[in-house]
């Protein structure tokens, strides 16, 4: 069997690539690098007020002329987007007896309308493969598979496919990650002033939690609007955050590359943004523990075995109670590595009694 792996969109969101990384380990472990072509994604954006781009009548579209048995889609490419980007193209796949595969799937802003819509193509043009990343994606679409598997995300095999380096020269340190929402106050317990009613615990040292009060809850969702205003607030004065908390020296990433906003990536010390994943992935399976609007900032850390704490209202979350940790909103929590391990046991000796 050979497929071809649709991936792409990282340097606007980098953690897009941690499941790619996955999905195309597993592939190749299961068919073999010389059957699985990667290719990139059908290249669409939105402009800088949110309008959705569709491909452009002067654009090459050559996925539907791959010679392949199957293309392979991954992550929440299940959204209200979904029709109008991938519908004509697997039609003509169809047409020519080449199918598709969907792994690691989510949902993503995905209304009534488009989801029926998206059931009722389904039907007539099922997915040959269905491996979700929650429940909640599994029971939707799941049945309208030929093969379908109540699966996790493919961003936890990361630590079988990428080896860090030791970071002992910079250790111990903690990651934030926020670059949705505004980056919380966060202080040890004997430092903190302000009354909090948050905060969390590690080692034996409590945290405390809190934001200035009018921007709590503007600042706490990842939406369009305040994704614009993170953006537009970073040309105002920028208060000095700290580089240390308690022991542990602060390590801040950035999961956007494009665009490339100085003024926003490198309002504090020891900040780091890159194109391409790997110095991610370095600093995160190094981390002690990871502080992080993003999903797969909080993922990839814990698939490493270490800690993590999600500050985000997403719809996404369900990829992270998949695995155990659904209390991450509320306190640091670390994965049981023996059950993480036989989930992606399970999941890899399906995939390839399906595809092999």
């Amino acid at each position: 069997m050979k497929v071809a792996y649709c991936t792409g969109f990282w340097c606007t969101n980098i953690g897009n690539s941690f499941f790619s990384i996955g999905v195309e380990y597993v592939l190749k472990k299961v068919l073999g690098e010389k059957n699985v072509t990667l290719v990139s994604d059908l290249q669409t954006y939105t402009t800088s007020y949110g309008k959705r781009l569709y491909v452009d009548k002067n654009q090459l579209e050559f996925i539907s002329a791959l010679d392949v048995d199957y293309i392979v889609l991954a992550g929440p490419v299940i959204s209200k987007y979904f029709l109008g980007l991938w519908k004509d193209i697997l039609l003509k796949l169809k047409q020519r007896g080449i199918g598709f595969i969907i792994l690691s799937a989510g949902s993503m802003k995905l209304d009534e309308i488009a989801r029926e819509e998206i059931k009722e193509f389904f039907k007539t043009c099922p997915p040959y493969v269905f491996s979700s990343r929650d429940q909640t994606a599994f029971e939707e679409f799941g049945s309208y598979a030929e093969h379908a598997y109540n699966g996790i995300c493919f961003s936890f095999f990361i630590p079988d496919c990428y080896t860090p380096a030791s970071m002992k020269e910079m250790s111990p340190y903690v990651v934030y990650n926020f670059d949705k929402i505004n980056e919380p106050e966060i202080r040890t317990a004997e430092d903190e002033k302000k009354k909090s009613l948050r905060q969390f615990d590690f080692e034996g040292d409590i945290f405390t939690i809190t934001y200035p009060k009018f921007l709590t809850a503007l600042l706490a969702k990842t939406d369009r609007f305040t994704d614009a205003l993170i953006y537009a607030m970073s040309l105002l004065p920028t208060k000095k955050r700290d580089d240390m908390i308690g022991n542990y020296r602060i390590i801040r990433t950035d999961h956007r590359f494009h665009p490339h906003f100085r003024r926003k990536i490198y309002q504090q010390k020891n900040s780091f943004v890159a194109d391409i994943p790997y110095g991610y992935l370095n600093l995160y399976a190094n981390a002690e523990f990871t502080l992080s609007d993003c999903i797969h900032a909080c993922a990839v850390t814990l698939a490493f075995g270490h800690s993590a704490m999600l500050f985000a209202k997403t719809n996404r979350h369900g990829l992270l109670d998949r695995v155990g940790a659904g209390d991450i909103c509320n306190r640091l929590v670390q994965l049981d590595m023996t059950r993480l391990e036989e989930e992606k046991k399970n999941q890899l000796d399906w995939v390839r009694m399906i595809l092999s």
